[in-house]
């Protein structure tokens, strides 16, 4: 049995432990970015969503994330989740084999989440670290390993 993760007509089947996991992993992100009372609760939600998942549960993006300033603060979430199990900064490290499928699956949440938005401001994108990464390599202050 598999877990679906949709918003409007775009939708993703991942097994339900990616699923979890995923949930997981951005709740941990969303705890160390929240600022504010309004931030915590959302964080606070889905970590309950998270406890009361089931096998083959739907994780419905537009449910789970109602408002537009939902949309957008979890969409930069999942980009930063993406990020960082690719900087090995996040998650476990000792098996690797769940790294590039689970940053697939993160970027293609905040992907369907940022086109959600998008459909109403059209020029949004979230504020990710991305940015701040290539303004440093670009300048020289940052080096990229080889």
């Amino acid at each position: 049995m598999a877990s679906d993760i949709s918003i409007d007509d775009q939708f993703l089947w991942v097994s339900n432990m990616r699923l979890f996991g995923l949930v997981d992993l951005a709740c941990e992100v969303g705890r160390q970015l929240a600022n504010g009372e309004e931030e915590k609760a959302y964080v606070a939600r889905l970590a309950e969503f998270g406890e009361g998942a089931y096998p083959g549960i739907s994780f419905d993006l537009a449910a789970c994330f109602p408002t537009t300033g939902e949309k957008k603060w979890w969409a930069r979430v999942f980009h930063l989740v993406a990020r960082r199990i690719f900087l090995r900064t996040l998650g476990n490290q000792g098996d690797q084999t769940w790294q590039p499928s689970m940053i697939g699956d993160a970027y293609l949440v905040a992907r369907m989440l940022t086109h959600a938005v998008q459909l109403n401001e059209r020029a949004w994108h979230p504020s990710t670290e991305d940015p701040n990464e290539t303004d440093a390599y670009t300048n020289g202050s940052l080096r990229i390993r080889s």
